[in-house]
């Protein structure tokens, strides 16, 4: 007896030892990069937030980015800037979108190393004042802008054994009341990149998936406030609707003050979403994803793989103050 727990707790100390070396040569491959320097990168999303601050890192490391905006004004100012080109492009329109990706392949001479979909609307409210529209509007950006254009760049991605990164969010780990059509945008979009990633792995190109949790960008300072104009499209739509017995103005109101002063609270600099699309561009061995925020890495993987009873209860504290239950 005594023999056989010598050799059981040998194997014990044996398998503990190998797996700290596993976790320590893990831990050292996240430090190799290589140089982005002339390396060609579209990154789309480029007006503002974190699009437009991934612009700024990489063209101090000497890359030629091609920059897709959806104003000319965005444009212009990143020209100045130094970008290598910059389109505008209206990402709801496919054709639009497949004819921006002939120029970056044209431009770039078919040697594109990185894709980056920074590009992102939201259209926020609860799901009974919630237009159809607001659905495929979201959808039409966030998703199948996406596909489409990433589906016209495959050929130089495979040339380069490049990368393609998506910008998902912790919302498209765990769906939150009163975002129903970004959050299933998001969830289309890990479930698209899943399929890519095995898809692409053949040609030793890259896919890693970026879920930031709430970053102080011009989206988020105005979400809350966001959901007044969906209220207001449903009023256009169904001005006598039993929806406003549930959801009225006047809850409408104090919900918007309080969660925007709380969104306020909770938002972190863009910058650590940004560390993050530069590791997956530059490592050697990039992750297949990655949690941007102490909330991401905190309390949204809670709710990810926490028991779903539970993570609802958390769901419902959310909504403050509740909506009325009685007419």
């Amino acid at each position: 007896m005594t023999a056989l727990i010598s050799v059981l707790g040998w194997i014990v100390l044996i398998g503990l030892a190998g797996y700290s070396v596993a976790k320590g040569w893990h831990w050292l491959r996240r430090f190799q990069k290589m140089p982005l320097t002339d390396r060609w990168i579209v990154v789309t999303g480029c007006d503002s937030g974190l699009g437009r601050l991934l612009v700024e890192r990489l063209l101090t490391q000497g890359c030629w980015v091609i920059a897709l905006c959806h104003t000319k004004t965005a444009c212009e100012e990143l020209r100045e800037a130094g970008v290598a080109c910059a389109f505008d492009v209206d990402l709801s329109n496919p054709p639009e979108v497949l004819a921006v990706a002939e120029q970056c392949l044209s431009v770039s001479k078919g040697m594109l190393w990185s894709v980056v979909h920074c590009a992102g609307v939201a259209k926020p409210g609860f799901i009974d004042y919630l237009p159809l529209s607001y659905y495929r509007d979201v959808m039409e950006v966030n998703f199948f802008a996406v596909v489409g254009l990433t589906r016209a760049l495959l050929p130089a991605l495979r040339k380069t054994q490049g990368r393609c990164i998506m910008v998902s969010s912790v919302d498209g780990l765990v769906s939150l009341p009163g975002n129903a059509p970004y959050d299933a945008s998001k969830f289309a979009l890990e479930a698209y990149s899943d399929a890519l990633r095995a898809e692409l792995s053949f040609w030793d190109v890259h896919v890693s998936v970026i879920n930031p949790s709430t970053l102080r960008t011009p989206m988020s300072a105005t979400f809350f406030e966001s959901h007044r104009t969906a209220w207001s499209a449903m009023e256009q739509q169904e001005p006598e609707g039993i929806w406003r017995q549930y959801w009225p103005a006047v809850w409408l109101d104090r919900f918007i003050d309080k969660n925007s002063e709380n969104l306020r609270r909770i938002a972190v600099n863009p910058a650590v979403a940004v560390r993050d699309l530069e590791h997956a561009l530059a490592a050697k061995h990039p992750r297949l994803r990655y949690l941007s925020g102490t909330l991401a890495k905190t309390l949204f993987y809670f709710l990810w793989l926490g028991p779903e009873p539970l993570t609802l209860r958390i769901k419902r504290l959310t909504i403050q103050p509740p909506p009325p239950t009685e007419p």
